[in-house]
């Protein structure tokens, strides 16, 4: 089943961000392993997020097989309509902001609305995060991808609900098998749990990512934030120029609604023998 992407390789090409000797290249690769044969816009995604280095792109398309076969309960039945993520969508904010950075760089918003840590599903919550990485790139792909995490209301008790091999899934996924770039992690409200957290998976951390990790505490002023995130990408709660947060969050979620079928596509593209 192909996946329902958007956008045109041909335009890619055009645009100088690959070649269609690579995407050949990969093409044949694939035919060597028990991977599936990919379409060309998925090896696209793979070949912008390597820079176009094909050693590199072998290792990432094989471990986004390994890393989301061996960890189906943060990838697998990314269904808005199931008990769970029903229930985490009016736990957890999130939205795809609709305006782009230098370099052509794809900025995602989460933060939580309900702050009771009984309800708090990190299983859920992560699987919305990778399905929010998938639709920022269905119609454009971006080079490159900021994520802002608000840590505001989270206290002390959500240390509870955080599951371990969950959570080291998630971050080998991210440093070794995402389609794509992570430019920066910005923690908006960094606090004491910020910072336990970080002793907690630090160790677990590459060299490559930790210097993009960068706090922000609730008495910081968001002009340093700004430097980072510029104001004309941003909701007006965190000094941008674009609307609330609740309205972009709705049309992030109509996207989400609308593409279904990918998600479901995805996993059963996952499933070939």
């Amino acid at each position: 089943m192909a996946l329902p992407f958007q956008f045109n390789v041909k335009t890619i090409i055009e645009d100088g961000r690959t070649t269609e000797s690579d995407i050949s290249a990969i093409k044949t690769w694939l035919k060597t392993t028990s991977l599936p044969p990919l379409q060309e816009q998925f090896i696209v995604l793979f070949l912008l997020s390597c820079s176009n280095d094909l050693a590199s792109v072998r290792n990432t398309i094989e471990y986004y097989f390994k890393v989301k076969n061996e960890a189906p309960q943060i990838f697998n039945d990314c269904d808005l309509e199931n008990t769970d993520m029903k229930k985490i969508l009016s736990v957890a904010g999130f939205c795809i902001l609709p305006r782009r950075m230098d370099n052509n760089t794809a900025v995602i918003v989460v933060k939580l609305i309900d702050t009771n840590y009984r309800n708090c599903d990190v299983i859920s919550v992560t699987k919305l995060g990778n399905m929010l990485l998938h639709l920022s790139q269905i119609y454009d792909p971006p080079n490159e991808v900021t994520l802002v995490m608000d840590m505001k209301g989270i206290g002390l008790m959500h240390l509870t609900c955080i599951k371990m091999r969950a959570m080291l899934s998630e971050l080998a996924y991210v440093q070794e098998g995402v389609p794509l770039k992570v430019r920066e992690i910005h923690i908006l409200n960094a606090n004491y749990i910020f910072y336990r957290m970080l002793d907690l998976f630090k160790m677990f951390i590459k060299n490559e990512l930790l210097p993009k990790i960068r706090a922000h505490s609730a008495k910081d002023d968001f002009q340093e934030f700004h430097k980072y995130v510029p104001a004309f990408v941003l909701p007006k709660e965190y000094g941008g120029e674009l609307a609330c947060f609740d309205e972009i969050m709705k049309g992030t979620l109509e996207k989400l609604v609308e593409n279904q079928a990918f998600f479901k596509a995805e996993e059963e593209m996952r499933k070939f023998k």
